[in-house]
């Protein structure tokens, strides 16, 4: 059976697209204003003709003048704890869920059924946060969540909350794991 030839399909040429001239700019720019535009163009320039929208960094405020980067540290290190898929998720719950005290009103069985896992599972999650002092139960259907963890950045609400739990959080503190050392 002879083979038939394919036949290559050919582009078409490029069509050239011309711009027309931009009209010249209007009068009606205020002095002041084209100054910060020619800056603001100059400075586009200077950075290859990419426009930057990252505005500039300003300094974090902290309320008494100290900034608490333990919830940073905590963040950062998070992996290290190794927690469960489902004590992650249950920690990632908790921070959203809590009162202003820190407080979460939810019992195991309402866990389970929210998350669709069966009590157990839930207990389990519940211990590794405990274990690691993230959460613990406070009373009957509450468990207290760690403002060093759910409040960032020192803010007045975890200042607040520590005072009020100083004692507590004094006997539960967050230590991230030390790294393995592997011998080679």
């Amino acid at each position: 059976m002879p083979q038939t030839r394919r036949i290559a399909a050919v582009p078409e040429p490029r069509r050239t697209v011309r711009l027309s001239a931009a009209p010249h700019p209007s009068r009606s720019i205020p002095e002041d204003l084209s100054r910060t535009l020619l800056q603001t163009l100059e400075k586009i320039s200077r950075n290859g003709g990419t426009i930057v929208a990252d505005p500039p960094r300003k300094g974090y405020a902290f309320p008494g003048g100290k900034h608490l980067a333990l919830s940073t540290e905590i963040h950062e290190n998070l992996w290290r704890f190794k927690l469960s898929p489902m004590a992650r998720d249950l920690l990632d719950y908790m921070v959203a869920t809590h009162d202003e005290d820190g407080l979460v009103q939810a019992t195991q069985q309402s866990l389970g059924s929210h998350f669709g896992c069966h009590q157990s599972k839930v207990s389990r999650a519940l211990k590794a946060l405990d274990k690691h002092n993230f959460a613990w139960k406070h009373k009957q259907g509450q468990y207290q969540l760690d403002p060093s963890y759910a409040y960032r950045w020192g803010s007045r609400k975890q200042h607040a909350l520590v005072a009020r739990i100083t004692d507590v959080l004094k006997a539960r503190t967050i230590q991230p794991p030390l790294p393995e050392t592997r011998n080679r």
